[in-house]
């Protein structure tokens, strides 16, 4: 990385600790101090119902798209637990990259994957745009964005958004992470969903939040970077994919000294 490192960086990482291992992975070979710090909770639904009537009619639908790894998760495992397979006919599309991947660790072959991993880049996909009268199954979990269900709508799809999981606030303790903060131990934040940042904003109290006002954000997407503005602190670093990789060139952005991208 051209001779920048994040050596003996305290790098808090905000991921579940189930979906944090290739960032503290990148960080570690980078000589960096990850801190992990989960914002999020991953809970199963509180009814199943509906993720259970659509993978019982999966054969019906044009296409299914996943829009996390926490949906393929949910979603594959209850169809392996229900004895059910995947049929032949419907192709599936990932957001992105680690959902991708997470599909192929099943077995099932991903017909679309966006240059761009994001809604918007899967809108932009040319397979997604003549959609009229297609039947489309959106497998997410809730608190979710609704351009995906409401853009293929207006295209004249026919969508059953699909729920695969709920989201939390953990109960962690931040106290310990607060004295590290104190002690001059935490460089930096990562953050991956306006969710987390929003969670974590909540968890730290009101110590961390006016100490979050001097600490570099790091964030995966504009979208997740308009929540950390909305709050009034400054402009994060935004990474240049929304993917471990792409937080980790956006790190080294920061400790090269530039300024967040506007």
């Amino acid at each position: 990385m051209n001779g920048i490192s994040l050596q003996g960086k305290g790098i808090v990482v905000t991921r579940p600790r189930a979906q944090a291992g290739e960032m503290l992975t990148l960080l570690q070979a980078q000589g960096a101090r990850p801190i992990l710090f989960p914002a999020v909770q991953i809970e199963a639904p509180e009814n199943w119902q509906s993720l259970d009537d659509a993978l019982h009619q999966l054969a019906a639908y044009d296409w299914v798209i996943f829009s996390s790894r926490n949906a393929v998760a949910f979603a594959l495992s209850r169809l392996q637990s229900r004895n059910l397979s995947w049929p032949t006919g419907p192709r599936i599309a990932a957001v992105g990259r680690e959902t991708a991947k997470a599909l192929r660790e099943f077995g099932l072959q991903v017909d679309l994957v966006p240059r761009r991993f994001s809604s918007e880049g899967l809108l932009e996909s040319p397979e997604l745009v003549a959609v009229q009268e297609q039947r489309i199954a959106l497998f997410a979990g809730d608190q979710g964005r609704e351009l995906l269900e409401k853009t293929l709508g207006e295209r004249g799809a026919v969508i059953d958004k699909v729920l695969c999981y709920r989201r939390g606030i953990p109960g962690a303790n931040p106290t310990p992470l607060l004295h590290a903060w104190a002690r001059g131990e935490l460089d930096a934040v990562t953050v991956t969903s306006p969710e987390i940042f929003n969670n974590f904003y909540q968890m730290v109290g009101g110590l961390g939040q006016r100490w979050l006002k001097n600490t570099p954000i790091i964030a995966i997407s504009p979208l997740t970077a308009a929540a950390v503005t909305t709050v009034g602190l400054a402009a994060p670093w935004i990474a240049p994919e929304a993917s471990a990789a792409g937080m980790l060139a956006a790190l080294m952005v920061w400790a090269q000294g530039l300024e967040p991208v506007a």
